[in-house]
């Protein structure tokens, strides 16, 4: 299996997330271009013209998965979150295990609010996959916006210390804002800067998605 290009899972949360990958055993340059240049759409948000790009590819199998994944990253991005809604579930109709295309679907109702409904998604895929470090933040981050602070806390707690990832110094620096203290969570996020450059945009951008300070 060759990783061929990394893409944000939604490139919603730098959306985002450098985790959902186009991955094949053979494609062709032509093919590998053409999503190149989606992806430089994406990188200049130029949405529209990124779906467009897409809907000429032509692709099947997994392939035709992703190129639907992204599509949705892209209305996400757009704040089309019906259309988005129905490319990521058109996307687990072509590849039902795809972690990205699940992830987005929880993205969605996070990204409108409706927290309770992206926890039941995000608990969900932790239950399946409980070390995915990502997946506790998120699960930790709905708790902790429908201001239950009981929940909120014990998911904190679950978040691995030291981690593969900065979800456990997002996280922390999540809830000291939430309880005013800014200098404590700005220690936190520099902290995690420092030891994880250039690998927080996705917590980055759910900060930014919250209007959370970023330092």
């Amino acid at each position: 299996m060759e990783v061929l290009v990394k893409t944000p899972i939604i490139t919603l949360l730098a959306l985002i997330l450098v985790l959902p990958c186009l991955v094949a055993q053979a494609v062709d340059d032509n093919f590998r271009a053409q999503v190149e240049m989606v992806i430089e759409d994406f990188n200049d948000k130029k949405y529209d013209s990124a779906i467009s790009k897409i809907d000429s590819i032509k692709a099947e199998g997994d392939d035709a998965a992703f190129l639907t994944n992204l599509r949705g990253a892209a209305y996400t991005k757009k704040k089309d979150y019906v259309e988005a809604k129905r490319n990521f579930e058109k996307a687990l109709e072509l590849s039902p295990g795809m972690f990205a295309a699940h992830f987005n679907m929880g993205e969605v109702d996070f990204l409108q609010g409706n927290y309770k409904e992206a926890l039941s998604k995000f608990q969900a895929m932790l239950d399946a996959d409980p070390r995915n470090e990502l997946l506790q933040f998120k699960v930790f981050m709905c708790y902790l916006l429908m201001e239950d602070d009981r929940s909120a806390k014990r998911a904190l707690a679950r978040i691995k210390y030291p981690g593969d990832t900065p979800a456990w110094y997002y996280a922390n620096a999540a809830y000291e804002h939430k309880q005013g203290n800014k200098s404590k969570a700005s220690e936190y996020l520099s902290g995690a800067r420092y030891i994880f450059a250039g690998k927080t945009d996705i917590f980055d951008e759910t900060f930014s998605d919250l209007e959370f300070p970023r330092r």
